[in-house]
């Protein structure tokens, strides 16, 4: 269209010359006219140019440029018309993610990708970890929800830049900074719910700034089913508001980046998290005493200089990360508290310094590129509890080293990548702990891991691309499983590594129907082995114990599908079939299905826009589980809808209106820590940009 304009344009002007005053300029200008005009009536209406190519490479996404060949979901956050968004709901959207959660909002919940536990999974925020010798297990609950503006999903593979390898992959939170931006938002709703939440970005010469500072709070009594303490008997069964479930949390993030030059550039970003929040246990006999409290704050500074000529792209990253937990049990029966994990009034600390420097050569002949990493990091856990009866243990330390190479060669362009990639660490544990009658014991232990990883990934014509890698990764065992808590967990210094070696393969397919219609479907096979799985053991009336005692098999199919038929409306939906099954010694276990793993799993959602009013519908299925390695406690398959509905008021204003549970779904996702029933929420949203108008 641009080109039809532009040469009707020229030919246009050109009929405009004034003819020369010769006779024979006269003539030659007739036979010219003419020529023109035969032309111009020998145009048709379209101009059809040639074809320009357009390389896949430059719309991958920059978590699809660091691994090229593997399956990654990148997920904007904030986008999807909803009132009140957790991490959990972003999560969601992926095929191979499942979370578990352990009540309503604020509560405990945990990620699993592809079947895997989530000890073996590694989160990160902007690229600092948040898994840790002191928490190999991340709360999904103590992130950033409002903070965060995209969310990268690493299946299978991770980047080896980032950290040690796991065997269930990475997810990595990338906060906002957007400069030159002012955004405002308060949410009201069920439960007596609040949020309310703003940021702001400037920009001054080479520097940019950008602050963001967020409140969230609900009393969390809603209503829910309980079963009374007796599961198999359903005539006790009775409906109570769930007690002791207050949640309250604090959210500050800022940004400032430095430009010193073209090719050099400088970052300091801090963020801030606190929450406060009741712990009522399972629903049939609430604790109404116990309390949590927990603080973190991480400090990242960056330094970054692009590629020259014959200089690498090098980028320099140190993280501090504190945190510190306050929990305070010491009620219930017999001293056992009201959880029944022994009296506790601990005061933890964790710290935490980590170091990476990154190199990525210039493009190399023959379309290779290199790129390595060299890490180091320390995590320290200072465990305080005078209400547990034991001696509080000296700090324990965890010393870390690594270093990665990864290769791609592209030798037919973009058509074709291979990808090789090796991490090494050196992981040094110095373990100090409480043991019987009180006593001090002390162990130390270093460990050498590796994690390899080999991919390919061809892009055939009409929009097809097919992907295939293989990987194998260990994660060491934490704090807590090998020193346990001085309380509830007794520690097993001997406990080795899981071990994880994964396979997958697929293909995706991206077309554009239309000018404003376009579809993308993705399909993808995977299969794990795992071995040494640690498992915690009852080993006293009142202890758990962790040992390695059982390997597991995991196969399974992913499928992703985007649809946009018409301008108007957009279709999305990620399905997961899966079948875990373990594969230990232990005839009582052999071949039954892995705890808390769905054999199916699907969400989907369907938008629809006009005249800047938006309208979404959502619904999530997750299929039957079991809770326990017996598979005798089943809970059985759910569904989930819900339907939201925005529009905008003022310029630079939108209102939203969200249902969740529309059909008002009684249900526990962990058995007994029951799930919010149907409940309605409304947000209002200020938001001043460069256009000074409101997010569609």
């Amino acid at each position: 269209m641009i080109a039809t304009i532009l040469l009707s344009v020229i030919l246009s002007a050109d009929s405009s010359v004034a003819p020369a005053p010769a006779d024979s300029a006269n003539a030659r200008a007739a036979v010219v006219d003419s020529t023109r005009a035969n032309a111009a009536a020998s145009i048709p209406v379209v101009v059809t140019l040639p074809e320009v190519r357009v390389e896949r490479e430059r719309v991958l996404s920059e978590a699809r440029r660091r691994l090229p060949t593997a399956f990654v979901t990148d997920l904007s956050a904030g986008t999807s018309n909803r009132a009140l968004e957790t991490v959990s709901d972003v999560l969601a959207q992926a095929a191979g993610v499942h979370v578990d959660q352990y009540g309503g909002l604020g509560a405990y919940s945990t990620v699993s990708l592809r079947g895997a536990p989530p000890g073996q999974v590694s989160v990160y925020l902007d690229g600092a970890p948040l898994t840790s010798a002191a928490h190999g297990v991340v709360n999904l609950a103590d992130l950033p929800a409002g903070a965060i503006e995209r969310v990268e999903i690493y299946r299978g593979l991770s980047p080896l830049a980032l950290g040690p390898a796991t065997p269930g992959g990475a997810i990595n939170l990338v906060t906002a900074s957007v400069a030159r931006i002012r955004e405002a938002r308060v949410i009201a709703g069920s439960y007596g719910t609040w949020e309310g939440r703003a940021s702001a970005g400037g920009a001054r010469g080479n520097l940019s700034g950008f602050l963001h500072g967020g409140i969230q709070t609900t009393r969390g009594d809603f209503d829910h089913l309980s079963d009374n303490g007796t599961p198999f008997n359903l005539n006790d069964d009775f409906v109570a508001p769930r007690q002791n479930n207050r949640f309250d949390a604090a959210t500050a993030l800022g940004t400032l980046r430095w430009r010193a030059r073209h090719d050099l550039s400088a970052m300091l970003r801090e963020d801030f998290f606190r929450k406060a929040q009741g712990l009522p246990g399972m629903g049939s006999v609430p604790a109404l005493n116990s309390r949590l409290s927990f603080l973190r704050s991480i400090t990242q500074m960056e330094i970054a200089r692009d590629a020259g000529r014959a200089t690498p792209e090098t980028k320099l990253s140190v993280s501090l990360e504190r945190q510190r937990s306050q929990f305070r049990d010491n009620g219930g029966p017999y001293g056992l508290g009201e959880l029944r994990l022994g009296p506790h009034d601990s005061d933890d600390r964790f710290g935490s310094e980590h170091l990476t420097l990154e190199a990525l050569t210039p493009q190399l002949p023959l379309g290779a590129s290199l790129s390595g990493s060299a890490s180091a990091g320390l995590d320290r856990a200072d465990l305080v509890d005078p209400g547990d009866g034991y001696p509080d243990p000296p700090q324990s330390r965890r010393v870390l080293t690594g270093a990665s190479l990864t290769a791609d060669w592209r030798p037919m362009g973009e058509w074709l990548t291979l990808h090789a990639a090796k991490r090494w660490d050196r992981i040094e544990d110095h373990l100090r702990s409480t043991g019987v009658a009180g006593l001090a014991v002390t162990s130390d232990a270093t460990r050498e891991l590796d994690s390899p990883q080999l991919g390919v990934r061809v892009i055939a014509p009409y929009g097809t691309e097919v992907r295939a890698n293989w990987s194998r990764a260990v994660r060491p065992p934490d704090f807590l499983e090998l020193f346990g808590n001085q309380g509830s967990v007794t520690g097993n210094p001997k406990l080795k590594p899981e071990t994880g070696e994964n396979r997958d393969f697929g293909a995706s397919w991206s077309h554009t129907l239309g000018v404003h219609a376009d579809a993308t479907i993705e399909w993808a096979h995977f299969e794990s082995d795992a071995s040494d799985l640690i498992l915690y053991w009852t080993n006293s009336p009142n202890t758990t114990h962790a040992d390695n005692v059982t390997s597991a098999r995991i196969r399974g199919e992913e499928l992703s599908v985007r649809l946009r038929p018409w301008a108007p409306l957009a279709l999305a939906g990620a399905f997961t079939w899966q079948s875990a099954i373990d594969e230990g010694p232990f005839k009582a276990w052999h071949g039954k299905r892995l705890p808390q793993r769905p054999g199916r799993q699907a969400w989907t959602r369907a938008d629809l826009t006009r005249g800047g009013a938006r309208l979404s519908a959502e619904i999530q299925y997750i299929g039957d589980n079991y809770l326990d390695r017996y598979n005798r406690y089943r809970v059985t398959s759910r569904t989930l809808a819900g339907a939201s509905l925005s529009a905008p008021f003022l310029a630079g204003t939108r209102g939203v209106v969200e249902a969740k549970n529309l059909g008002d779904n009684r249900i526990s996702d962990v058995g007994g820590f029951p799930l919010p029933g149907r409940s309605v929420f409304v947000s209002m949203e200020w938001r001043l940009g460069p256009a000074g108008s409101a997010r569609p």
